[in-house]
């Protein structure tokens, strides 16, 4: 019987290790890319996130300098995401769509997190001179390039089954209403 048990474990981990080497390879390098560049502006929004959290207005300008050289960073990255993303392959395949809609998932939290901690910061930002203005700055420029890879990744979703185009269009929904509220509380 513990053989059994053994040789079972052994079989399915096999078979596990398969079915992810083939669901690997039904992912063209190009959707690859797109999918690694989101989850490396990704890990940089968390970082940008930790450091609005940690933000206080005794940190002066050079503290809000230093959210700012990170929001830098993030900027660049999402700009790679939406070249990486928008290039011309045609829509995504179905194994694709799904590979890229669970990457969005696990971004949508952080988006939205990071963009409500930068709203619940504002008096701290105000209670330094041009530190607001940085932050608004910082705000439209990731708004923009949000919605530039919103754009892309609509456009590529497969619309049959219509899940797909409902999930994707639910994120990109979830997301411009955080930076609405954000810009709302900034007066942008």
């Amino acid at each position: 019987m513990r053989a059994f048990s053994t040789l079972f474990i052994a079989a399915a981990l096999a078979l596990s290790a398969n079915a992810a080497s083939v669901s690997k390879r039904s992912i063209r390098p190009e959707v690859q890319l797109c999918i690694d560049s989101i989850t490396s502006a990704g890990a940089q929004l968390e970082v940008v996130n930790t450091a609005v959290l940690a933000f206080t207005s005794s940190a002066g300008l050079i503290g809000a300098n230093q959210i700012h050289s990170l929001e830098q960073v993030l900027e660049t990255r999402l700009k790679k995401a939406g070249t990486d993303c928008c290039v011309p392959i045609g829509t995504i395949t179905l194994p694709e769509a799904d590979a890229v809609l669970a990457t969005v998932k696990i971004l949508v939290p952080k988006v939205t997190g990071a963009l409500s901690a930068i709203t619940s910061k504002k008096s701290q930002f105000d209670a330094i001179f041009l530190a607001t203005t940085i932050v608004k700055t910082d705000i439209k420029a990731l708004d923009a390039q949000t919605k530039t890879l919103d754009a892309c990744l609509i456009a590529k979703t497969p619309t049959d089954p219509a899940s797909y185009l409902i999930t994707a269009n639910g994120y990109v929904t979830e997301i411009n209403n955080a930076f609405s509220a954000t810009r709302t509380a900034y007066g942008i």
